[in-house]
Protein backbone atom coordinates (compact mmCIF):
# COMPACT_ATOMS: atom_id res chain seq x y z
CA UNK A 1 0.00 0.00 0.00
CA UNK A 2 2.87 2.38 0.76
CA UNK A 3 4.38 1.67 -2.65
CA UNK A 4 1.06 2.49 -4.36
CA UNK A 5 0.75 5.76 -2.43
CA UNK A 6 4.35 6.68 -3.23
CA UNK A 7 3.84 5.99 -6.95
CA UNK A 8 0.66 8.10 -7.00
CA UNK A 9 2.45 10.95 -5.26
CA UNK A 10 5.34 10.70 -7.71
CA UNK A 11 2.95 10.77 -10.69
CA UNK A 12 1.12 13.82 -9.31
CA UNK A 13 4.40 15.61 -8.66
CA UNK A 14 5.52 14.85 -12.21
CA UNK A 15 2.29 16.24 -13.67
CA UNK A 16 2.59 19.38 -11.58
CA UNK A 17 6.08 20.11 -12.87
CA UNK A 18 5.41 19.60 -16.60
CA UNK A 19 5.77 22.80 -18.64
CA UNK A 20 2.65 24.31 -20.10
CA UNK A 21 2.22 23.73 -23.83
CA UNK A 22 -0.03 26.77 -24.23
CA UNK A 23 2.50 28.75 -26.22
CA UNK A 24 6.01 28.27 -27.49
CA UNK A 25 7.28 31.48 -25.88
CA UNK A 26 6.96 32.30 -22.22
CA UNK A 27 4.77 35.29 -21.57
CA UNK A 28 6.16 37.87 -19.17
CA UNK A 29 4.49 38.17 -15.81
CA UNK A 30 3.49 41.64 -14.70
CA UNK A 31 6.28 43.16 -12.63
CA UNK A 32 8.88 40.57 -13.63
CA UNK A 33 10.98 42.89 -15.79
CA UNK A 34 13.09 44.49 -13.10
CA UNK A 35 12.57 47.96 -11.64
CA UNK A 36 10.47 49.21 -14.56
CA UNK A 37 8.46 45.98 -14.86
CA UNK A 38 6.82 44.56 -17.97
CA UNK A 39 3.19 45.40 -17.41
CA UNK A 40 0.80 43.23 -19.41
CA UNK A 41 -2.64 44.40 -20.35
CA UNK A 42 -4.70 42.81 -17.58
CA UNK A 43 -8.43 43.28 -18.15
CA UNK A 44 -10.19 45.27 -15.48
CA UNK A 45 -13.03 43.54 -13.63
CA UNK A 46 -16.58 44.57 -14.47
CA UNK A 47 -18.72 45.94 -11.64
CA UNK A 48 -22.15 44.27 -11.41
CA UNK A 49 -24.77 46.02 -9.26
CA UNK A 50 -27.44 43.78 -7.71
CA UNK A 51 -29.97 44.18 -4.90
CA UNK A 52 -27.73 41.89 -2.83
CA UNK A 53 -24.67 44.09 -3.36
CA UNK A 54 -21.92 44.94 -5.81
CA UNK A 55 -19.79 42.21 -7.37
CA UNK A 56 -16.62 42.40 -9.45
CA UNK A 57 -16.78 39.95 -12.35
CA UNK A 58 -14.15 38.94 -14.90
CA UNK A 59 -14.91 40.61 -18.28
CA UNK A 60 -15.19 37.19 -19.97
CA UNK A 61 -18.07 36.27 -17.64
CA UNK A 62 -19.86 39.63 -17.47
CA UNK A 63 -22.40 38.87 -20.19
CA UNK A 64 -23.31 35.47 -18.71
CA UNK A 65 -23.60 36.84 -15.18
CA UNK A 66 -25.82 39.65 -16.48
CA UNK A 67 -28.08 37.04 -18.11
CA UNK A 68 -28.21 35.03 -14.89
CA UNK A 69 -29.18 38.10 -12.89
CA UNK A 70 -31.95 38.80 -15.40
CA UNK A 71 -33.21 35.20 -15.08
CA UNK A 72 -32.18 34.16 -18.59
CA UNK A 73 -30.49 30.80 -19.34
CA UNK A 74 -26.79 30.64 -20.25
CA UNK A 75 -24.58 28.08 -21.98
CA UNK A 76 -22.32 27.80 -18.92
CA UNK A 77 -23.28 26.41 -15.54
CA UNK A 78 -22.63 28.58 -12.50
CA UNK A 79 -23.28 27.64 -8.89
CA UNK A 80 -23.33 29.71 -5.74
CA UNK A 81 -21.85 28.71 -2.43
CA UNK A 82 -25.40 28.24 -1.13
CA UNK A 83 -25.98 25.51 -3.76
CA UNK A 84 -23.15 23.35 -2.42
CA UNK A 85 -24.33 20.68 0.07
Amino acid sequence: MKLHAALCLLALAGCATLPSSRSSQAEPIAGSGGPAGDVQGVPEPVRMETPAGTFLVHPNNAEDIGKLLAGEPTDKQYISITDVP
